[in-house]
């Protein structure tokens, strides 16, 4: 790969980095996912100092070009990542429904305790 290349991927893997820091500032990014998106830019940047580390570890785990290796990965978390927001999604859903049931018990306890204060 050319230094040029490599140069410009470290810098735009820095402003990735940075963008990830801004998002916890404003508390926009949960920590697990700050220290997983950290960690993947990190990975990134040594892979990109260290030549031919992914051919290396790409053959020793024996995959023949490099690039299966790399999509092997990447589908392996994504799916990691679209189990983990799917159990979030259940867990939110599940908490709103038993909100939205105290709510319901609260107005029927407010409408009754009404009609008890206007009989009076």
């Amino acid at each position: 790969m050319q230094m040029s290349l490599k140069i410009a991927l470290i810098l735009i893997l820095l402003i990735y980095l940075f963008c990830i820091l801004k998002a916890v500032k404003r508390k926009g990014m949960r920590i697990n996912y700050l220290i997983f998106w950290s960690i993947t830019g990190v990975i990134l940047i040594i892979s990109l100092l260290i030549p031919n580390l992914v051919e290396d570890i790409s053959y020793k785990l024996g995959f023949e070009m490099p690039i299966n290796m790399i999509f092997s990965i990447a589908i392996f978390i994504l799916l990691y990542l679209l189990f983990d927001l799917t159990m979030q999604i259940s867990k939110e859903h599940n908490q709103n429904i038993s909100i939205i049931q105290e709510i319901s018990i609260l107005k029927k306890r407010v409408e009754e305790l009404e009609e008890k204060h206007n009989g009076e």
